[in-house]
């Protein structure tokens, strides 16, 4: 499957060292009542949704209509429109949120698949490595808290900078490249990649390594 970058569940307003303290324990080999902590990181957190003020069916009427737009155009209609709402009903529709860097063009991400359309398809960086070094790559696997990933990100973008500077690329041109075996390709994968860190980070989101 490889690797994608998560936005992991950000602190509640004045949960902030409680955050920490249990992020740093969950992400141990060995935690004590786990499952107790877990309910608990849920009770203090946001998460992407959030953020990123994704309309909810069932709630919003934007996402009412995105949602019965999908009823339209199924061919199957062995449901009916009622029936299908109601089965939609909580879903967070990323469809209708405005373009950031949170959103990215690399990514994995479907409606309701194993990653959202938020995730960042952190593989993709195995091909940077000349950009990037080895050890940024190493540590693209590795959870971190926000603080960390904004300097992660901030270190991705300050290579893409170096590389396209020594080798005379324009950054401003490097999004329209299609070729994925080309150092243009490659910036762009990378100068993505920076800004999707430093999006999260600073919005209070820890980067969640899923592989």
């Amino acid at each position: 499957m490889g690797l994608d970058w998560n936005p992991g569940p950000k602190a509640k307003p004045g949960y902030e060292a409680e955050f920490e303290e249990l992020w740093r324990k969950l992400q141990s080999q060995w935690c004590w009542r786990r499952d107790a902590k877990v309910r608990r990181f849920g009770e203090i957190t946001l998460v992407a949704f959030d953020t990123l003020g994704a309309p909810t069916v069932g709630i919003d009427a934007a996402a009412n209509e995105w949602a019965r737009l999908q009823f339209d155009k199924r061919a199957d209609k062995a449901l009916t429109e009622e029936k299908f709402l109601n089965d939609m009903s909580g879903f967070r529709v990323l469809d209708l949120v405005a373009p950031s860097h949170g959103l990215p063009r690399y990514t994995n991400g479907s409606p309701g698949g194993y990653v959202e359309a938020y995730a960042f398809r952190g593989k993709f960086l195995e091909d940077c490595t000349a950009i990037i070094g080895p050890e940024l790559l190493n540590s693209a696997w590795n959870p971190k808290l926000p603080s960390d990933t904004i300097a992660y990100g901030r270190d991705l973008l300050q290579r893409a900078s170096n590389f396209a500077t020594a080798h005379k690329i324009d950054l401003a041109t490097t999004h329209l490249a299609e070729d994925p075996e080309t150092n243009e390709f490659h910036l762009d994968v990378v100068q993505s990649a920076g800004r999707w860190c430093v999006f999260w980070g600073e919005r209070g989101h820890w980067l969640e390594a899923y592989f």
